[in-house]
């Protein structure tokens, strides 16, 4: 779940529906779909998963693409391991930053969301403690999907 912080990490709280609107759109299972490398993907989850192996298993990255839920798009992946490149915690961060940028790009809606966040920081608060991409309950993490996300928004800033 993305969530919304000042510089003190003070969280911004939103209801349910002001939520769908005003955060959501930034998350990877939202449906906002992309078109990358001439396919379509229904999330970007889809898209980051079917990254892990386009290259080593187009079987597996196509199965992944055509899934219905970015639940499942994630749950294959994690079933598969043993397929993804020997190099990939090198260039994940690349992958996810890719994935994100076409999603901006490609859905004025996700942009508009992007940059009505101002300044604040933009954080994946992890339910299964993945401190890797974003942060947990004592807001400890490397969070590096909030960080993509914010890098995104400063280029955005600057054109």
């Amino acid at each position: 779940m993305i969530k919304l912080f000042d510089k003190q990490m003070n969280e911004t709280k939103y209801d349910v529906p002001t939520y769908q609107i005003e955060v959501f759109p930034l998350e990877n299972f939202s449906p906002f779909g992309l078109i990358m490398e001439d396919l379509y993907f229904s999330t970007a989850e889809h898209a980051f998963q079917y990254l892990k192996f386009a290259d080593t298993n187009i079987e597996i990255a196509e199965k992944i693409r055509k899934t219905l839920s970015p639940d499942e798009a994630r749950n294959i992946a994690h079933q598969n391991k043993a397929y993804r490149p020997f190099d990939w915690t090198d260039v994940k961060y690349k992958k996810m930053e890719k994935v994100l940028r076409l999603k901006v790009k490609q859905n004025s809606k996700v942009k508009e969301v992007l940059l009505n966040t101002d300044d604040l920081i933009i954080a994946e608060c992890c339910i299964d403690e993945d401190t890797d991409w974003g942060i947990d309950n004592n807001n400890i993490g490397e969070n590096h999907l909030g960080n993509i996300w914010m890098k995104i928004r400063a280029d955005l800033k600057r054109i």
